[in-house]
């Protein structure tokens, strides 16, 4: 009986992390930072997370990537030149946006991408950037 039961905890789990997957045709569009997320109070990440806070994503169904943003502070808008002109792909797998080229393996930019509650969650990978996304 035990072990019925851990089977089935086990199987309602796995539904609910299944369920929470996103795929590719779920990032297609344009998104805007709804609500911070990031723990850090690190100064120095204040001008990255209020450069972030301001953009727009761009992800087309043709692999283009666009990212605009009125913020003018000098390390976001190296952030901004960095991903001019790029392309995205999605890792299913690691459910990880990454943004680049071929020729630099598409390692511009990665953004991790999770869905909860609901919401969907962007976090810059390599950094304690996080969140919450809002599509129209």
């Amino acid at each position: 009986m035990k072990k019925h039961i851990i089977l089935l905890t086990f199987l309602l789990i796995s539904n609910i992390i299944i369920s929470q997957t996103i795929k590719k045709e779920d990032i297609i569009g344009t998104w805007q930072v709804e609500t911070n997320l990031t723990k850090t109070t690190d100064p120095k990440f204040k001008d990255l997370i209020e450069g972030f806070k301001s953009s727009i994503f761009k992800f087309e169904q043709n692999g283009n990537f666009e990212m605009s943003s009125p913020n003018k502070s000098k390390l976001f808008l190296m952030t901004l030149e960095m991903t001019k002109n790029k392309k995205w792909k999605f890792d299913n797998n690691r459910q990880l946006i990454k943004i680049g080229s071929e020729k630099d393996y598409f390692s511009i930019m990665g953004i991790y991408v999770k869905k909860n509650s609901g919401k969907i969650i962007f976090q810059i990978s390599e950094s304690e950037l996080e969140f919450e996304m809002i599509k129209f």
